[in-house]
């Protein structure tokens, strides 16, 4: 096993937690859900009832600002009901806590053998819970044409070992913003945003130059301190890393991740001042205020800032891809819908694992992109002109690498290696082998 730090926190807080859990937010039948086998438990499920007529109860975990929605809460009554209905002898019961309780305390039920039946994994976390043998293999439970209607990249995020050990649920993506107004000032066309990277670099300069500086071409959010602009990067063929019967390959000296390198560089004149201390929010409001013109952003710019729903001096476009003949790409993330290894009843658990994911429901139990054509067809995100690029985008959204235990440390050197061309003016050369040294590394670890 590889040491990660993140397990010697897992214990301590499963020491201070245990009491608090043993009250009972998780399912009390799923104890050894903290084992290493990812195979069901060998228990005989039954058809429901029990002799008494008393029904078995599935748990269902997420957090609190779903559920309690009152706008969602009668929907989960309507699925209970449904779910009851058609598997007859169980009923479900549905637990949540605040998203900031919620994604300490599911990882600590889980280390702890108390764990759901079915709940929403964060998708970061995905990893470690696969790892770990928490997850079911719903490939296994409920067959392959289960997953066809799931958009590709958003479910390969859900992918271990070959086996998909998660339904997607949510899922976002990044769109490129722009200003029109100040287009027509740097005497481009409003309605031709760039659609590839030397078309971005090129706008980026000339709106630098036609504004004197007083308007950053293109915004970066290097403060963020994750893969910087990855969006960029995943509308390209290129990956990080490569991933062959386990082992991991660093897959970064290719034309891709060297261009996207060098496209970063070549843009950094037309950043703005403080981009090394920018996060995502403060980059949204800075294009609110006509700062910046051209942002790689989800749908938070709206979010943060109410007064641009509905305001006509910017556009959105597709993210701007390596060259005309790269496949469209965004990065994309989520959550995911997956069920504990050691249930009780996984049948039933991967039963309504689906029903959660299903077109009657997902799009209407979460306020989140629904993560399949279907769901996201009759969802609010198919009939709002202000996310119809999204809807467009959100098809092509993945991930820059394939999901390994390393996810989130092959991310963070990403992220230093960007650090270092940008802040540190390293060579794109040197930046790289330093990477593909620090991947390697990365992936010693016992």
């Amino acid at each position: 096993m590889q040491k990660r730090y993140s397990k010697v926190l897992m214990i301590l807080l499963v020491s201070i937690m245990m009491t608090a859990l043993a009250a009972g937010c998780g399912n009390g039948s799923n104890k050894g859900n903290g084992g290493n086998s990812s195979e069901p438990s060998q228990t005989n499920e039954s058809k429901g009832a029990t002799s008494s007529g008393k029904k078995e109860k599935l748990v269902y975990y997420g957090f609190s600002e779903w559920t309690a929605d009152p706008n969602i809460a009668p929907v989960l009554e309507e699925l209970k009901t449904k779910f009851a209905a058609e598997n007859p002898g169980y009923e479900v019961e549905f637990q949540s806590d605040p998203w900031g309780s919620w994604e300490t305390k599911y990882k600590v039920m889980f280390a702890s053998g108390n764990g759901p039946d079915v709940f929403i994994v964060n998708n970061p976390d995905f990893p470690a819970f696969a790892n770990s043998g928490y997850l079911l293999d719903l490939g296994a439970s409920l067959g392959e044409d289960a997953f066809k209607d799931f958009f590709p990249g958003i479910l390969s995020m859900y992918d271990w070992g070959g086996k998909h050990m998660a339904l997607p649920y949510t899922t976002d993506a990044r769109v490129l913003w722009y200003n029109k107004e100040i287009f027509k000032q740097a005497g481009l066309d409003p309605e031709k945003p760039p659609a590839t990277w030397s078309e971005l670099k090129e706008y980026a300069a000339k709106i630098t130059e036609a504004t004197g500086g007083k308007v950053a071409g293109f915004g970066m959010d290097l403060g963020l301190k994750e893969f910087p602009s990855q969006s960029l990067f995943t509308a390209s063929p290129g990956s990080i890393i490569e991933v062959n019967g386990g082992a991991i390959t660093p897959n970064v000296n290719t034309p891709e991740f060297k261009g996207y390198l060098q496209l970063l560089a070549d843009m950094k004149p037309s950043y703005e001042a403080d981009y090394a201390t920018l996060d995502h929010l403060k980059l949204g409001t800075l294009f609110a205020q006509k700062k910046v013109a051209m942002v790689i952003a989800g749908t938070w710019i709206t979010d943060q800032n109410a007064d641009l729903k509905g305001a006509d001096f910017y556009g959105q476009a597709l993210v701007p891809k390596m060259d005309a003949n790269a496949p469209d790409g965004s990065f994309g993330g989520g959550f995911g819908i997956a069920v504990a290894a050691n249930t009780k009843h996984p049948e039933a658990a991967a039963k309504l694992a689906q029903m959660l994911t299903s077109v009657d429901f997902n799009a209407r139990t979460m306020t989140d992109v629904p993560a399949n054509n279907a769901s996201l067809a009759v969802s609010k995100f198919a009939t709002d002109p202000a996310y119809a690029i999204f809807q467009e985008q959100i098809k092509f959204a993945r991930q820059s690498q394939p999901k390994t235990l390393y996810y989130k440390e092959i991310d963070s050197a990403v992220y230093d290696t960007v650090t270092k061309v940008l802040v540190g003016n390293q060579p794109i050369d040197k930046a790289v082998a330093d990477l593909e040294n620090k991947i390697k590394e990365i992936a010693a670890q016992k």
